[in-house]
């Protein structure tokens, strides 16, 4: 066993001080091998082929980056093995014999590490490993279902983050047969960050910690997987470029480690709770698609108007979006029961600024007509009351408006159009936003955004255009995403265009460039495919006291709950 001045001297730790020093005195000697003089990297793999993914391949991936490697003896004390890196190959928690070695060698792994070693593992299922058994009391983790097709880098100054191919976006992409993290941690104390499926580190997908000499490096990734169990090659090409790089980072981390030669290790801070709400910051409300609630559970509707109007002054709640679809049959009751929430927010004085969707239009929301209740049972002159209401399209109609407020410093206005604008209609938007010039625009609309992160565009016959405003017998002429862009958005400073109407995850996000040089968030919200019709969930636009920062927030107050996968809790940035 290659016993190095550390274990020497804490092994002697009852020698005169004299000699204590002599041996430490002796450990730059041996910090200063250059890796051609070293002895090569020796590293011991536990992998299977296993049920999930069918394949292994980290023992030849570790081969080509210059390590001699071994199967790890399942029979021994890893603390007694003389070895650079044990590898824990992905879900090799599935075979039996890994929980018997866990239970009798799992602590000895970790003081393994405080050697000055290092321990690797890939991802695991959570079913079947929720925490790792190896960990010490310095450092936890937690595992989680989710999985994401890009990973962030978070830490590119650290050594295993660099060369890593990325794409245009700076994102890494290894999907090939599956998604580049799988099995994401969602909880993680005292380890670093390096790469993550969201910008908030909410979800590590290759996170490191330092204990003792050594370090543990743990990954929610499998692209260790790269030879079926047929033999065959099933590495994507995306994967294989990140291999090469990944690999050769990890052989000369390793030696870093070997030499006691590597940066100080930060730990990355737990993302801050997603009810934190920082003093000076105002806020922006978004109620997508309530059709269901009308319909069937107005409770939830007025739980959401109701929680919205009592936050008002403790969120600085200034402008309340609600996108459409606001009933579903077009019917007195549901009406009703839409103008009883919707006052919930009048009365407590948040202005709203609303739309109809295609399901307000019609007979039984057919949208075979532009005709619809909402004049009827929501109070034009209520409405046009609030101090951000600016104009209607036509009198005494709430189907286009335009509401202009001051927050954060800037001048803003919110262009309400119907489901399906008209030509007229756009013609009239583009009239408001020549006279508000100096404002930063918000566009709500039913059917802009698709969920697959690209704006509806019937011309587009490559992607799906399902619900598409065209496929609609709605009278008078329709405008889909891509039109109301180029008609409309595009022209003007508009920060953001937001809508419901898709189903699906009731997600979608785009940002482009406007001809004004600035950038639109275009950005698909919608939960009517939850229980109860949305469980109450709604969007919180937070935008902070810089006046660049923007949380996105998903909270029901239902069940005081956020939703934090990526694309329900993220933070974007304006300019």
């Amino acid at each position: 066993m290659r016993k190095s001045p550390y274990w020497i001297a804490v092994g002697l730790s009852v020698l005169p001080l004299v000699a204590i020093g002599w041996l430490r005195a002796q450990e730059p000697a041996e910090s200063k091998v250059s890796q051609a003089d070293a002895p090569p990297l020796k590293a011991l793999v536990y992998e299977i082929v296993d049920p999930w993914s069918k394949a292994d391949g980290a023992a030849e991936l570790l081969k080509a980056a210059g390590f001699e490697v071994e199967p790890l003896p399942l029979d021994e004390s890893p603390w007694l093995l003389d070895a650079d890196v044990i590898f824990l190959g992905s879900f090799v928690s599935e075979d039996p014999a890994y929980a018997a070695y866990m239970k009798k060698y799992g602590a000895d792994l970790y003081n393994y590490v405080d050697k000055g070693h290092l321990l690797v593992q890939f991802t695991q299922a959570d079913q079947t490993e929720a925490e790792p058994p190896f960990l010490p009391t310095t450092q936890g983790a937690t595992r989680s279902d989710q999985d994401f097709d890009d990973a962030y880098i978070l830490s590119p100054e650290h050594p295993m983050a660099q060369g890593l191919p990325t794409q245009p976006n700076g994102r890494i992409h290894t999907k090939g047969k599956g998604r580049t993290i799988w099995e994401t941690f969602v909880h993680q104390s005292g380890f670093h960050v390096i790469l993550a499926g969201d910008p908030e580190a909410r979800f590590p997908g290759l996170m490191e910690g330092a204990y003792g000499q050594g370090r543990i490096l743990l990954s929610a990734m499998w692209t260790d997987k790269t030879t079926s169990g047929e033999g065959a090659d099933i590495a994507s090409p995306e994967q294989k470029a990140f291999n090469e790089v990944f690999f050769k980072n990890l052989a000369a981390h390793a030696l870093s480690i070997r030499n006691r030669t590597t940066p100080a290790l930060s730990v990355t801070a737990a993302p801050a709770p997603p009810d934190e709400f920082i003093d000076g910051t105002w806020t922006m409300v978004v109620l997508p698609d309530t059709q269901v609630y009308s319909l069937r559970n107005p409770g939830l509707f007025t739980l959401q108007t109701h929680w919205v109007a009592q936050q008002r002054e403790a969120r600085d709640i200034r402008m309340v979006l609600q996108l459409g679809d606001i009933v579903n049959n077009n019917t007195p009751l549901e009406w009703e029961r839409a103008d009883s929430a919707l006052n919930e927010l009048l009365k407590g004085e948040v202005p709203i600024a609303l739309v109809p969707g295609n399901h307000d239009y019609g007979p039984s929301g057919n949208a075979s007509t532009r005709d619809t209740l909402m004049n009827e049972y929501l109070d034009f002159s209520e409405h046009s009351a609030q101090p951000t209401f600016g104009g209607a399209m036509e009198p005494g109609k709430l189907d286009n408006t335009f509401h202009t407020f001051e927050a954060g410093g800037k001048k803003w206005i919110v262009i309400a159009l119907e489901w399906g604008p008209r030509d007229s209609t756009i013609a009239w938007a583009n009239e408001v936003m020549k006279q508000h010039p100096g404002h930063r625009g918000v566009l709500i609309t039913h059917a802009y955004m698709n969920n697959n992160d690209l704006r509806y565009d019937y011309t587009d016959t490559a992607n799906p255009q399902h619900y598409n405003p065209h496929e609609y017998r709605t009278p008078g002429g329709v405008n889909d995403g891509e039109e109301l862009w180029q008609k409309l958005v595009r022209h003007y400073d508009f920060a953001f265009a937001i809508n419901g109407h898709v189903l699906g995850d009731g997600t979608g996000y785009l940002v482009s460039q406007n001809d004004t040089g600035t950038i639109t968030h275009q950005i698909l919200t919608n939960f009517q495919m939850r229980e109860l019709g949305g469980e109450a969930y709604l969007r919180l636009f937070e935008f902070l006291p810089d006046g660049v920062t923007v949380r996105v927030k998903t909270y029901s107050p239902l069940y005081d709950d956020y939703l934090l996968e990526p694309d329900q809790s993220f933070t974007l940035k304006m300019e």
